[in-house]
């Protein structure tokens, strides 16, 4: 077991997490998730022994093994295959199989294995160093992002690979849905806290979500209270025989302390704006074909037109050319033969899996954005304003900031002109959960037509109208949604193999009436609260009542009256913090 005692990191004035207590069982699968710039990267870090905590410490077992997915894509091994061996423990020997095994199910294959590692793309590379850590079969793994540059049936793998992991492991990633599918635990960090609770991400986030609401409700009745109480004590200080009853009031009010009232948490924003086409098609593509060298011809005889509101998803494979035709529609490659036609004034907003590459390190996000053409500095700002950039955020350099960062400086730039057509290749890569998902809900509301790729399935099954399916040597078009195409039967068996969806068909019976009892459940939680908020309405009138008749006593100086009205608070009093209680309980088991 690892246990983390006191944990507190400072950067400068930042307070990134403070005094943590944490244990790491054997076992434990742990999904980390926080806002970009709360300090997940900073954890994993520490933990390695890369940086010193502020404060606190860290205990590990003796021979505890701990091994990250390593940035850096310098390599050592004139190999792929022996370079992924080279981190297999110590004691394996003739185990090369167990490297073999894990490149083929990240997308190599066999002819890769003699190749230098830098004959491969970058996100290639990636899948190199995720190789090795996979093989490596430490106690704890360290995941930054594993499942970016991974293609759909890779991601598949992976899936069942880590469910399968003997050991523990701790994993960052932007992919809600995948994380879900593999974590026995998540860890968040919020509000310079961590939080650790069985079950996925979004269980975590939705028992905060209610802690934060019932606390802030708590906080309201409680100040309600207090200016009460307040007033009392004002009215009643200076009378002798109100006096111990004054001073209780004033003991108490000390005891009870004061609920602060949370800050608010600034949340992303993107805004596509959309121009109306008034063109029945916008893209004409036909008989589209394209090789970057005479023996490999990656698009074969290729046609497609998309029309105004389409979301048309390309998926496959990574190397088969998905990117390659998203820039052939947008016309940045020229077609060995075919043609791809628009309309002729066609505005298209375009992000590319290499705009990163194409920043200026030395500009400031303020300089980078403002460079665009027909902006003025006022837009700029108020759009770094929505994207999390305040502040002097804005003269940060691009050299300096991260990767979540940059991805937000690209999109920007997509983000500043009225466009009637989005071409988006793997916009997701870098950002957080909560981009990803103000992204996913920018796209719907987007009027214009939309063409992207990604590998994320949730992302897929929610946009998608239209599919563009790199399956095989072939490519399909296929006039419906990632839903239809996964109940249709999904990939093929060639590629599918043991990439099996979690859930087979012939469970939709169980999950249908799973869903079912869940809905009835909800229902009935919901009528439940809405009894209970009721009630508490009702009661703190009760205890409004209660409280001018006792002001009225203790003007008259009634004792008697005072007494029994003073019960009957305590027990209103009581009574509403129960319900409250119940209120909480309740809260915990709706689903939003």
């Amino acid at each position: 077991m690892l246990t983390i005692s006191g944990l507190t990191k400072f950067y400068g004035n930042q307070i990134l997490f403070k005094d943590v207590d944490l244990n790491i069982g054997p076992k434990e699968k742990i999904g980390l998730i926080g806002r970009n710039g709360t300090g997940k990267t900073t954890l994993l870090k520490i933990l390695l022994g890369e940086i010193s905590p502020t404060e606190g410490s860290v205990e590990m077992p003796n021979g505890y093994r701990v091994r990250s997915l390593e940035q850096h894509l310098k390599f050592s091994e004139k190999s792929v295959l022996n370079q992924v061996c080279s981190a297999l423990p110590k004691t394996s020997v003739n185990e090369d199989w167990k490297a073999k095994s894990i490149l083929m199910g990240l997308g190599f294959v066999v002819d890769d294995f003699d190749r230098h590692p830098s004959e491969f793309s970058s996100g290639f590379q990636v899948r190199i160093r995720l190789a090795e850590a996979l093989v490596s079969e430490s106690d704890l793994l360290l995941l930054d992002e594993p499942t970016n540059y991974l293609d759909i049936l890779s991601l598949r793998w992976l899936e069942r690979f880590l469910k399968s992991w003997r050991g523990s492991f701790i994993m960052v990633t932007h992919d809600q849905h995948f994380m879900d599918l593999v974590v026995s635990h998540t860890i968040i960090i919020h509000r310079g806290c961590m939080r650790k609770m069985a079950g996925g991400p979004l269980k975590l986030i939705q028992h905060i979500k209610r802690d934060e609401e019932a606390y802030e409700k708590t906080r309201i009745n409680q100040e309600k209270k207090q200016k009460k109480e307040d007033k009392f004590i004002r009215e009643f200080r200076a009378g002798a025989r109100s006096a111990g009853l004054v001073q209780s009031r004033i003991k108490a009010l000390a005891k009870r302390g004061i609920k602060e009232k949370l800050d608010n948490i600034a949340t992303i924003k993107f805004h596509f704006r959309s121009i109306s086409c008034r063109s029945d098609s916008v893209i004409q593509a036909t008989g589209l074909n394209f090789g970057y060298n005479s023996e490999t011809q990656l698009i074969k005889d290729f046609s497609l037109t998309t029309f105004p509101s389409d979301r048309i998803a390309i998926i496959g494979r990574n190397g088969k050319g998905k990117s390659t035709l998203l820039k052939l529609l947008h016309r940045t490659l020229i077609p060995d033969s075919g043609k791809v036609r628009m309309p002729p004034a066609l505005v298209v907003g375009y992000y590319g899996i290499d705009s990163i590459q194409e920043l200026t390190p030395e500009k400031t996000i303020l300089e980078e954005l403002i460079a665009m053409p027909g902006v003025t500095e006022q837009e700029v700002r108020n759009l770094c304003g929505s994207l999390l950039f305040r502040g002097e955020d804005v003269k940060k350099r691009i050299s300096t900031i991260s990767g979540g960062e940059k991805s937000r400086v690209c999109l920007g730039k997509t983000l500043l002109f009225p466009s009637q057509l989005l071409m988006l290749d793997e916009p997701t890569n870098h950002l957080d959960m909560e981009s990803v998902q103000a992204l996913a809900e920018a796209i719907e509301k987007y009027k214009g037509t939309v063409i992207f790729v990604t590998h994320n399935e949730a992302i897929l099954s929610r946009l998608a109208t239209r599919l563009v399916l790199f399956d095989n040597d072939e490519i399909r078009v296929l006039d419906y949604g990632y839903d239809k195409f996964l109940a249709n039967g999904g990939w093929s068996e060639e590629d599918e193999l043991a990439f099996k969806s979690s859930r087979p068909v012939s469970d939709k019976k169980n999950q249908y009436l799973e869903e079912k009892e869940n809905r009835k459940q909800q229902r009935f939680l919901r009528k439940q609260l809405e009894k209970l908020e009721k009630e508490i309405e009702k009661l703190e009138k009760g205890k409004e009542g209660i409280g001018e008749v006792l002001q009225e006593a203790c003007l008259s100086k009634d004792t008697s009256v005072i007494k029994e009205q003073g019960g009957k608070l305590k027990e209103t009093e009581d009574l509403i913090n129960l319900k409250y209680g119940e209120m909480e309980i309740v809260m915990e088991g709706i689903e939003d």
